[in-house]
């Protein structure tokens, strides 16, 4: 499997993890120390990714809710040990760009940081 194969499929397995409201799969690619920052509410929040798994897992997911799956990758770049995937997030009567920072340690890839919010 080439690099950007494995990040392309770490992205399916984040975005299909927001969907199902699977925190167990969002722990397996999210880093232990990684953070997730974004403006959503009008200013900024950072926030460890576990207390952003936790509010994942504390809200109804989108499939309990009966959506279809409405989340898709925009852009990936692997740079070595790097990458960047864009993905685009409709759920929940949201609207969300993600960025979502990639390194590979010990030959995995594991988002380092999300920054996410609406279209302008």
């Amino acid at each position: 499997m080439t690099h950007d194969q494995a990040v392309l499929e770490l992205a399916h397995r984040y975005l299909r993890g927001i969907y199902e409201g699977d925190t167990q799969a969002l722990h397996e690619v999210f880093m232990p120390d990684a953070r997730v920052e974004d403006l959503v509410t009008g200013s900024f929040r950072s926030r460890t990714a576990h207390q952003y798994i936790e509010a994942v897992g504390s809200r109804q997911s989108p499939r309990a809710a009966g959506e279809s799956f409405n989340m898709s990758v925009l852009s990936i770049q692997v740079l070595g040990d790097m990458a960047t995937v864009t993905a685009e997030l409709r759920f929940l009567g949201n609207h969300f760009y993600n960025v979502l920072s990639l390194l590979r340690r010990d030959d995995q890839w594991r988002i380092a940081h999300k920054l996410f919010g609406p279209p302008v």
